[in-house]
């Protein structure tokens, strides 16, 4: 079976999935199709029609390729005993696999699984939203998120974002829906989504970090108000999160940005701050040239502003060509958002699972305020976290005025119990 049927049936089982996942919750499958026809539309014009579209990750998908099929004439037999690596190797790892088991390479087939993988983000959101806020709210933003631009160009594109944002995403769910339920299996399977995210990119790993911390929190909170129950439940997701923080730096696996194998240890945190803080900007799209940081003095009054030009950025006066008008056009997008998140934050700090969820917001925020240099791969990187700012948002245009004094009675009344609640 060649490529061009292989990625087609691949989009078949996606429609198939829509329906069975939907079930009679007509609206939520309308979106999905919506951000189906997004995404498939976008990989049309490029992979068939026109192959000029200007992408950022022009240059990232062709080593991914190139990769790829370097692993693929490994083997399948060989390649499933392979030493899985991590980040961006386990995606051409992966890309190379599938490669393999087909015998083909050709990219668009690779393009439908990460379809895929982008839809099925959007039916993950769409659940935290609800359990958060409102059906409302949670439609509201599920369709945000399928015509979100960059978000949908990287859905489709042969790059690792797609994996990326899906396992952030499917942690996320399942990290609220332990808040919510209490069912033990749920933080389990939040940390498993957390890790396979950090495997694909490290970046994720500062939101596994502020899970652990924000619940480190409710041990103290919970014991000053005697809730011995949310005590012993929280103890137990802190010891559970700490076994997988513990497993992702004792083989470094997907941790090669900050020094791989062992990596938190492989660096002081001076030598770190160094490492991350010194000047590697480059190219017409770089910012903030000249501002390093060596001690952790300059990370608290430098941070701030990294992450202002990591969120917005490029601004008015960063233009020089028209495609810094489309990563303006990103950046208002986002600055929209932020302000939904600033006005929602009245209801957000009523829930705990809103509330560990900003603080993993934040987390990822720093640690790619920290890494990026330039603001096209700002574009690319702050993509990652559009999915977490967006269930942020209750108070958002246009259902700010239909839907917020509902949800602002309605927090907290989803818990199981009395005794959970913070």
């Amino acid at each position: 079976m060649t490529g061009f049927y292989l990625t087609w049936f691949f989009v078949l089982i996606t429609v198939l999935m829509i329906f069975l996942f939907t079930g009679q919750d007509m609206k939520l499958r309308k979106v999905l199709f919506i951000a189906l026809a997004v995404r498939l539309a976008l990989m049309v014009i490029d992979a068939y029609i026109y192959s000029g579209l200007p992408y950022l990750t022009a240059a990232d998908a062709s080593r991914f390729q190139r990769r790829a099929i370097e692993f693929s004439m490994i083997g399948f037999s060989d390649l499933i005993t392979w030493p899985l690596p991590g980040g961006a190797g386990l995606y051409a790892y992966f890309m190379g696999t599938v490669y393999a088991l087909f015998g083909t390479d050709e990219h668009t087939l690779i393009r439908a699984i990460n379809i895929m993988a982008g839809v099925f983000t959007l039916y993950n959101a769409y659940h935290i939203s609800r359990m958060l806020w409102t059906r409302k709210v949670a439609l509201q933003n599920t369709m945000i998120l399928a015509v979100f631009p960059i978000l949908a160009v990287y859905a489709q594109n042969p790059i690792r974002e797609a994996f990326v944002v899906y396992f952030l995403s499917l942690g996320l769910m399942y990290y609220v829906s332990w808040i919510k339920l209490r069912r033990p299996h749920y933080i389990a399977l939040a940390v498993v989504g957390f890790g396979l995210s950090t495997a694909f990119h490290m970046g994720a790993l500062m939101a596994l970090l502020g899970l652990g911390v924000y619940q480190f929190w409710l041990i103290l909170t919970s014991l000053l108000k005697g809730r011995i129950l949310m005590f012993l439940s929280s103890a137990v997701a802190v010891l559970v999160v700490g076994l997988g923080l513990y497993y992702l730096n004792a083989t470094g696996w997907g941790l090669s940005t900050i020094g791989g194998e062992g990596a938190i240890g492989e660096f002081g945190v001076e030598e770190l701050i160094q490492e991350r803080g010194g000047d590697r900007r480059a190219g017409r799209a770089s910012y903030l040239q000249g501002l390093t940081a060596s001690n952790p003095a300059d990370v608290f009054w430098q941070t701030p502003i990294r992450s202002a030009y990591f969120l917005f950025a490029p601004f008015p006066w960063m233009i020089g060509s028209a495609w810094d008008l489309v990563g303006l056009f990103d950046g208002l997008l986002y600055l929209l958002v932020f302000f939904g998140i600033y006005k929602s934050f009245p209801v957000i700090r009523k829930d705990p699972a809103a509330m560990a969820m900003l603080v993993m917001l934040l987390g990822m925020i720093m640690a790619f305020a920290w890494g990026v240099t330039n603001y096209g791969t700002g574009m690319r990187h702050r993509a990652k976290i559009i999915t977490l700012a967006i269930s942020l948002t209750p108070y958002l245009f246009p259902l700010r005025k239909i839907v917020y004094d509902k949800v602002k009675n309605k927090v907290n009344l989803i818990y199981t119990s009395k005794w959970l609640q913070p």
